[in-house]
C-alpha cells in the first residue's frame, strides 16, 4: 500500500469522456484526482496553485494541444509523468510524443484496469508501454526507415549502462536492479543519468526509444 496517494490530472476537452474517466479513477483508493482540465491552457493555470504525479492528456484538443502542452510540461513540470489519451494507434504519433517527453500511451477504449497500470507503471518504472502501443511498433518504424540509429560515436554507452538499459526495457525497478546487480540504488541512480544524457532522452520512455533504435533490446 502506497503511503502517499498519486494524484491525478485529467485534461480532455470532451466532457462525457473527461468525467466518466475522472468518475472510474475515483474508484481506486490510491488515486486522487487533483484537477480537472478541458485543454492544455486549462491545465497549466491550475497547476500554479496545484500538485500533480500524473496527467492523462488528450492528444486532440483546441487551443493548447497534446503535443504543446506535453513540451511545456516538459520545461517547467519536469516531474510531472505524461500519458497520452488518443484515439488512433499512430506510430508517427507515438514516435514524436515519445521524442516531445510523453512517458506513455492509452487508447480511449482501454479499460480502466489498463489505465490503472499504466499509472502505476510511469509511477514506478517512468514509463509505460501497453502491448499495443509497444516497443515491437517502434522496432517496425526502424525496419521501415522511418526513425534512423541514433548512438553518437564518442558516447557510446558502458557495457554495465547497456545491461542496466536492457533491465529498464524489461520492466525492472531501480531497487529491483540494483539488488539483482549487487550494487547500491544510488548506483543505479547514477548509471541512469549518465545513460539520459549520453542518449540525449528526456525521460525513460525516450531511453527505451534509443535502445529499440540501435537494436539494445530483443523480443
Amino acid at each position: 500500500m502506497r503511503k502517499k496517494k498519486i494524484k491525478i490530472a485529467v485534461t480532455d476537452d470532451q466532457q462525457l469522456f473527461r468525467r466518466g474517466l475522472i468518475s472510474l479513477l475515483k474508484e481506486f483508493d490510491e488515486l486522487q484526482i487533483a484537477v480537472e482540465a478541458v485543454n492544455g491552457n486549462n491545465l497549466l493555470e491550475q497547476l500554479k496553485t496545484k500538485h500533480i504525479d500524473v496527467v492523462l492528456l488528450d492528444y486532440e484538443m483546441p487551443g493548447l494541444d497534446g503535443a504543446e502542452t506535453t513540451a511545456v510540461l516538459r520545461e517547467k513540470y519536469p516531474e510531472i509523468k505524461i500519458l497520452i489519451l488518443t484515439m488512433h494507434n499512430d506510430e508517427e504519433i507515438i514516435l514524436h510524443m515519445v521524442e516531445k517527453g510523453a512517458h506513455g500511451f492509452l487508447l480511449k477504449d482501454y479499460d480502466i484496469e489498463i489505465v490503472v497500470d499504466a499509472i502505476y507503471a510511469v509511477m514506478e518504472n517512468g514509463y509505460y508501454f501497453n502491448p499495443a502501443i509497444s516497443k515491437t511498433i517502434l522496432r517496425n518504424l526502424v525496419e521501415n526507415k522511418k526513425i534512423k540509429p541514433s548512438f553518437k560515436k564518442g558516447d557510446e554507452l558502458s557495457e554495465r549502462e547497456i545491461e542496466i538499459l536492457q533491465m529498464i526495457c524489461a520492466e525492472f525497478t531501480s531497487k529491483e536492479i540494483a539488488e539483482k546487480l549487487f550494487i547500491a540504488g544510488s548506483t543505479v541512480n547514477s548509471h541512469k543519468e549518465s545513460i539520459l544524457k549520453k542518449t540525449g532522452s528526456r525521460n525513460v520512455a525516450g531511453m527505451v526509444l534509443f535502445a529499440v533504435k540501435n537494436g539494445l533490446i530483443k523480443e
